[in-house]
């Protein structure tokens, strides 16, 4: 009775926070699965070292391939449990902003002295206008459906610098979405951002469903006649 009356409780919060359905489902996933939650639920427990390490195999050379050197901030979005984030700092020798919007993957993320983490509001991301050079998003769109989705795209456009660089990993399987996922096409990936032709630049194959990597940069700046 006692449990009942707390999940009763739990809900009404939620309605009156204004939470949408989909962040509800990820913060439950989280509080049930812990660090589990940002993996494919077929895998076991066993195998997920394995699963982060052959991602960061596939992914890690593609983005040294990309990068111009000059990138000294970069934002991980929907970051979950870090795995990437501090790799990231590594990576472009500088910063890392690592966002989502549930916080108990955030406190279960691994301290790193150039990664800050900070809880988002969804469709709100807590950073300055233009002030990123690298957006890495892995596996964090297909969760995010509707208005939430547009805000989403929105921000960050907002926070990316031009000429910034967007590294989007993303499941593309064909097959029918679910209410807590959206399975969208390689054209649909490419073109979802705005402002920034994104190039399919491969794919991996985890549990049979292909997972799609996408990068390109956002337009720069046109030109000022009267300052030339």
């Amino acid at each position: 009775m006692l449990t009942l009356v707390r999940r009763v409780v739990r809900k009404l919060q939620v309605l009156l926070s204004g939470e949408p359905v989909e962040i509800t489902a990820w913060r439950m996933r989280a509080e049930h699965l812990n660090a589990r939650a940002v993996f494919n639920a077929g895998h076991a427990d066993a195998d997920l070292d394995a699963v982060t390490a052959m991602q960061k195999r596939e992914l890690y050379p593609r983005l040294r391939q990309m990068l111009a050197g000059t990138e000294r901030i970069a934002l991980d979005f929907g970051c979950g449990t870090g795995r990437f984030s501090g790799d990231l700092a590594e990576l472009i020798n500088g910063r890392v902003i690592a966002v989502d919007p549930v916080q108990r993957p955030l406190d279960l993320a691994p301290r790193h002295k150039r990664v800050e983490y900070r809880l988002m509001w969804p469709g709100k991301i807590p950073v300055a206008t233009a002030s990123i050079d690298l957006v890495w998003i892995c596996l964090v769109l297909g969760g995010v459906q509707g208005k939430v989705l547009q805000s989403t795209l929105r921000e960050l456009d907002r926070v990316l610098k031009p000429s910034g660089l967007v590294f989007l990993v993303e499941n593309t399987t064909s097959v029918a979405g679910t209410g807590f996922w959206t399975f969208r096409s390689i054209g649909e990936y490419r073109a979802i951002l705005p402002g920034i032709s994104l190039d399919h630049l491969g794919d991996y194959i985890d549990l049979g469903e292909r997972i799609s990597i996408f990068a390109g940069r956002k337009a720069s700046l046109p030109v000022d006649p009267a300052n030339q």
